[in-house]
């Protein structure tokens, strides 16, 4: 068994760290608890690295620890905090008057409850898809469930999300 080497670890921090920094703003609600959890994440890798038995990729078991990590901590918390999403996706950056930016600030803060009123199984695959991009299958194998699973929590997910977002979408 081969353990993952220091200049192993600084390149996953290198390819990894934001999008577990986006991961973990959007399921823990804030940009500092999202940095604290990068380097939380990063110090469980680096504690764990001689434990890792290369039956996935260095990133899979990466972000099983970024998941598990979030998960410990939302029920560490049990509270909701706003997801800053103007931030997160920029939306404000493209209004140009002060009515627009005061619309899309408003928009950020129904999504934002949205997202949070999500179980975070549900709000984990949601990130994990269309924020990250990854596939079913990675998302499977990243979560340790089957492909079925994951696309009916993803299902869920956008039905929930559906339900509160449609209003906005109409208007």
């Amino acid at each position: 068994m081969q353990s993952l080497s220091t200049d192993e670890l600084r390149e996953l921090y290198d390819e990894y760290g934001s999008r577990i920094h986006t991961l973990a703003r959007y399921t823990l609600g804030s940009d500092v608890a999202a940095e604290d959890a990068v380097q939380t994440v990063f110090l469980k890798a680096a504690e764990s690295r001689a434990n890792f038995r290369r039956e996935s990729s260095p990133g899979t078991w990466l972000w099983r620890i970024a998941v598990n990590h979030c998960n410990d901590e939302l029920r560490r918390r049990r509270r909701s905090e706003e997801v800053p999403l103007d931030a997160i996706l920029g939306w404000a950056d493209d209004a140009d008057t002060p009515e627009q930016r005061h619309s899309v600030k408003q928009i950020d803060k129904i999504v934002a409850r949205a997202l949070l009123e999500l179980s975070p199984k549900l709000r984990t695959v949601a990130v994990l898809r269309y924020v990250e991009e990854m596939q079913y299958d990675e998302i499977a194998e990243v979560l340790g469930c089957s492909i079925g699973t994951v696309s009916s929590r993803i299902a869920r997910a956008l039905e929930r999300l559906e339900k509160v977002l449609r209003p906005i979408v109409r208007s």
